[in-house]
């Protein structure tokens, strides 16, 4: 374990601790103004993210709060911008769904939403994907939630944790959740309205002939270049997915295996200036998993091929010294320490894979902002440590508390290893790359 929490901190440019979790979005208004929303709580900032304004709220034209979870602004034209998130479930709608609201003046007034996801299915997002491409087209990646909430009738839901410093604190990520999960897109041509969906269908995992499935969900897509879409994927199988899209998000390939390990995380994909490619995720490797860190490295890579070769690995928050981590397997990888409510009989486990840790952390889901010569990076943030006085565990940054996200605030040099970024000699730029 390491007490360094990122690389090169001292190249960071802001940070701050705020109470926002996983609902930050972000986008630039004409003249250099970043508007940050999260959930309701909107902000801005004059000078690159270093420094922010108090919040306010937002109503739309009817009255009503403008802003949720899954919050996702995208610019579109001028000071006109979008935000989507999921909207508020009543009786004519209770299901999950994902609505677009509109604003012509930077964020001050707002249309009323309008539904994006199709009817009658229980859709969901994750906060900050809306995507604008060069033709100016807006493209939100959500999922579909499908199934069983529970376990098997009368069986209780199963929970992952481990011992830090002697006291058992959660590591659960919903690695037993039985809900199946597809992707589809969302675009629009006409800054929002009308809506209309991938043409090919839900956006599943088929590993081989035999018709093996996975779920996928919370997607992130970035434009390679002009048309040629990269969507990266959420999976349980030790690594994310992605899959490409040639016609500006009109159809799909089949998910692939990238060379990103992970456990069952989101990540988020972006296109830099310079052509470049920018993930930032949690890494983590099929031990660590399975020892119970997970959510413990929110790492960054680059890929100046367009997403064939990843390079640059780096820590935004971790407790781990090591920045590159190999994936194993392609199968599912779960935390072995599983619990069970009392009275129900203890899961065998693999001795080789429990041991009690002196350092937990968890931080996930990132939101990422670029800019021309940085990028601010918000994720969730909890910190386990053990009280002085009492028998306890204290989660600085858990939920509900008042810290429980960080932003930070990094040069885009700090992504290259402090360099000034530059190509690979050795290898073709996204346009030229043959990709599938």
């Amino acid at each position: 374990m390491s007490h360094v929490p990122m690389t090169l901190p001292g190249l960071v440019l802001a940070a701050r601790d705020t109470r926002y979790r996983h609902k930050s979005t972000f986008v630039e208004l004409d003249g250099g103004r970043i508007l940050h929303a999260a959930g309701a709580a909107f902000q801005h900032s004059d000078d690159g993210g270093v420094t922010w304004s108090a919040e306010s709220q937002r109503v739309d034209a009817d009255g009503n709060p403008v802003g949720s979870s899954g919050a996702s602004m995208v610019k579109i034209e001028g000071n006109r911008i979008g935000y989507a998130g999921m909207g508020r479930s009543d009786r004519a709608k209770p299901y999950g769904r994902v609505v677009f609201w509109r604003s012509d003046d930077g964020g001050q007034t707002w249309a009323p939403p309008v539904d994006i996801s199709r009817p009658g299915l229980n859709t969901h997002m994750l906060q900050d994907v809306a995507l604008r491409t060069t033709t100016g087209r807006i493209v939100i990646p959500v999922h579909v939630e499908m199934g069983q909430r529970a376990g098997n009738v009368g069986a209780p839901h199963p929970t992952t944790g481990k011992l830090v410093n002697n006291q058992w604190v959660p590591t659960d990520a919903q690695f037993h959740d039985p809900t199946f999960t597809y992707v589809y897109v969302c675009y629009s041509e006409d800054e929002g309205r009308p809506w209309q969906h991938n043409r090919d269908g839900g956006i599943v995992i088929l590993l081989d002939t035999a018709m093996l499935f996975s779920p996928v969900m919370e997607a992130s897509v970035a434009e390679v270049y002009p048309g040629r879409l990269l969507m990266m994927m959420r999976t349980g199988l030790g690594r994310h997915f992605q899959s490409w899209s040639s016609d500006n998000g009109e159809t799909w390939t089949r998910p692939m295996p990238t060379p990103l390990a992970s456990s069952t995380t989101p990540a988020q994909i972006r296109m830099l200036h310079n052509g470049h490619l920018l993930v930032v995720w949690n890494q983590e490797s099929a031990e660590e998993t399975r020892r119970g860190y997970n959510r413990t490295r929110i790492s960054s890579a680059i890929s100046r091929n367009g997403g064939s070769v990843w390079e640059f690995f780096q820590n935004i928050q971790s407790i781990h010294e090591t920045t590159r981590v190999e994936p194993g397997p392609i199968r599912p990888t779960r935390a072995v320490e599983s619990y069970f409510n009392s009275g129900w009989p203890s899961p065998e486990r693999p001795v080789e894979d429990i041991m009690t840790a002196q350092v937990q952390g968890r931080w996930s889901t990132p939101s990422v902002f670029v800019m021309k010569d940085r990028v601010i990076v918000a994720h969730t943030h909890t910190m386990y440590g053990e009280d002085p006085v009492e028998a306890k565990i204290t989660a600085e940054g858990g939920k509900g508390q008042s810290g429980n996200q960080k932003q930070k605030v990094l040069p885009i040099e700090w992504f290259y290893g402090g360099k000034r970024p530059a190509d690979n000699p050795f290898l073709k730029r996204a346009h030229e790359a043959t990709v599938p």
